[in-house]
This record gives C-alpha cells, sequence and structure tokens, in this order.
C-alpha cells in the first residue's frame, strides 16, 4: 500500500528558491542559542525536541513571505525561530497526549523521560518561543502569536474531546483551522509584516498561509489512511488507531450514505482499535472512493492559496510559493534536504 504520488525524486522549496537554504541557516543558529539557554538536562531536552530530520516548513512559508514582501530581515529569521518553537512545543505535547513513543523515526520525550518531564519541556520551549520574539517588535507580533497558540489548544482539546466518534465536517474543519491552518496563517502574515509589506499584502500572505495549512492537514489525514510506504516520514495508520475522525473518513461516510456511516461510526467508537478494524476502515475508504474526494478537497485548498497570491509582486519567492502549492504536494514537503 501506498499513494501513487510520491515519486522517487524529492525536490525540496530550497531547490525552487536556493536563497532559502542561507536563511534556512541562520534559523537554525537562532534554534541552537535557544537550546543552549537552558542549564543541564533542558537544555539537552530542548535540543533533542528541536533536532531531528524536520521539515521546517512553517519557518520556510514565513521567510518565503518575507521575501516576496521585499527581502526577510532580520526580525523575519527570528520569527521563523519562534514559530518553529511554537510547533516544536505543541509536538511535543501531542506525543503526550496520544501517548506516542516515537518522533521523526526516533524515540519522543516521553518515551524517553516520561509525561510529566514531557509537559514541563513543551511548556518550557512554548515560553522560550514568546521570549524570542523580537524585541521591537514584541507589541505587534505577540498577541497575535499567543492568540495562535491559544487556538492551536482549543483545536487540540476539540479533537481529542472528539475521540472515538465520527464528526460532521463543519465541526472537522474548525479543528483543522484551529489546529494547523492558524500558525500557517500567522507565518504569511508576519513574514510580510516583518519586511514592511502593506496591510493589503499582508492579509493576502495569511491568507495564503491559512489556506495552505488546510491543505497541508488534509494531506496528512489522507496520507494516514492510505500509505506512503515509509516516504512520509511519520508513523502511518497512527489517527486511525487514535480513533480521530479524520477527513478520509468524514468523506467515506458521507458518500457512502448510512450504511457505510454506521460502520464507520462503530470501529470508530471501539474502545481500542485492532489491526483488523484499521483495515476495515481504510477498506471502507477504498471502496466510496473518499480517499480520491479528499484528494480533490486538497486540489482546492491549494487552488484557493495560489490564487491568495495574486497580490503579490511577481519574483522567485512568489514562483517557490505557487509551486510548493502544485509540483511540490503531496507530502513529505520539505523544505530543505536535511
Amino acid at each position: 500500500m501506498g499513494d501513487s504520488r510520491f515519486g522517487t525524486e524529492r525536490t525540496t522549496l530550497a531547490d525552487m528558491y536556493p536563497g532559502l537554504s542561507g536563511l534556512l541557516e541562520k534559523v537554525e543558529a537562532t534554534l541552537s542559542r535557544e537550546d543552549s539557554e537552558g542549564a543541564g538536562f533542558i537544555n539537552l531536552a530542548t535540543e533533542r525536541a528541536l533536532s531531528g530530520p524536520a521539515k521546517r516548513l512553517r519557518p520556510s512559508v514565513l521567510l518565503l513571505a518575507a521575501e516576496c514582501a521585499g527581502g526577510a530581515t532580520d526580525a523575519a529569521v527570528a520569527l521563523a525561530g519562534v514559530v518553529e518553537l511554537v510547533h516544536a512545543a505543541s509536538l511535543v505535547h501531542d506525543d503526550v497526549i496520544d501517548e506516542a513513543l516515537s518522533r521523526r523515526g526516533r524515540s519522543s520525550a516521553n518515551a524517553l523521560w516520561g509525561n510529566k518531564i514531557s509537559v514541563l519541556l513543551g511548556d518550557y520551549i512554548l515560553a522560550r518561543a514568546l521570549a524570542a520574539i523580537p524585541g521591537g517588535s514584541r507589541e505587534r507580533f505577540l498577541p497575535e502569536l499567543a492568540r495562535v497558540a491559544a487556538e492551536m489548544c482549543i483545536g487540540q482539546l476539540s479533537e481529542l474531546r472528539a475521540t472515538g466518534r465520527l464528526l460532521a465536517e463543519p465541526a472537522y474543519m474548525e479543528i483543522v483551522q484551529a489546529k494547523t491552518a492558524r500558525l500557517f496563517a500567522f507565518c504569511g502574515w508576519a513574514g510580510a509584516v516583518s519586511s514592511g509589506a502593506s496591510p493589503r499584502l499582508a492579509d493576502a500572505l495569511a491568507r495564503f498561509g491559512q489556506r495552505f495549512g488546510v491543505a497541508y492537514q488534509f494531506a496528512d489525514d489522507i496520507l494516514d489512511v492510505v500509505g506512503t510506504d515509509g516516504r512520509s516520514g511519520k508513523p502511518e495508520g497512527k489517527d486511525l488507531a487514535e480513533r480521530k475522525s479524520t477527513l478520509p473518513l468524514i468523506l467515506a461516510a458521507s458518500i457512502g450514505g448510512d450504511e457505510v456511516a454506521a460502520q464507520v461510526s462503530a470501529l470508530l467508537g471501539k474502545d481500542v482499535l485492532s489491526p483488523g478494524d484499521g483495515e476495515a476502515l481504510r477498506l471502507l475508504v477504498e471502496s466510496v472512493g473518499a480517499a480520491e474526494a479528499a484528494w480533490e478537497k486538497v486540489r482546492d485548498w491549494l487552488g484557493e492559496a495560489r490564487a491568495e497570491l495574486v497580490e503579490v509582486p511577481e519574483c522567485a519567492a512568489k514562483d517557490a510559493l505557487l509551486a510548493v502549492c502544485a509540483d511540490l504536494f503531496p507530502m513529505p514537503v520539505m523544505a530543505v534536504d536535511r
């Protein structure tokens, strides 16, 4: 099993926009400084949370938005590091919630040190993120980033409370917008604003990030079901095992009618899903064409993201953002080949 959209060659954003590599190296330097701010164990744990085969996709969107608005400044580089810290903190907390034993092919923080330490580690990384906002920019960026972090928590909480239940698509969309799309929207907006963009251009890049973020989460949900032969860099079937109501299951229930909806609901409602139950859900998705219907929604949202770039002046960074909504999809969308 595996999605046929994955080719043998992997193109990266740095291939599409060579200037990104140097900017991301500066971001890595800021992250290295952040993981040396603590002492002893907390320094080691933070470094581990920030290292490994990370995509650095959110910082890349922010930096490319900044380049579209006239050029990435030192503030843009710092903010790119901030959003990666926020993302890293959310992953540490996610692994506690999901009881995940691995992250990016390595043992997760909670597998190494337990849930109590991992919760505090995630809190520490988030605090470091807020403290790392450039001093002259805090009034502008801190309130918005705090709102984004709060929405991410609300999205994760809503998803957790919905465990084992088949959601309606609007409820699922609220979760996607909160837990994933809002941070991408912040990246588009913050990158533009940090480079002196007009409100109109900043809003357009924020909307680009939001729409791209929705497509990104949809694709992640699909690939959890259909598989990628290990090429996504994350465990497959994880969402199924955790009895999450994701887009392919929601569409399968909608397309398949009452009988399929009842089957999906019954399987999600089990206390524990066996491998056979997970395979049954996959077969239901395949039998009614729900995966392809879900990919169509991905294409729709990517089209909307591309449309937002009409406001952006022609430049190589814009071309890279257009490419990430076309040639570089689906995942894994890697910022650099790390």
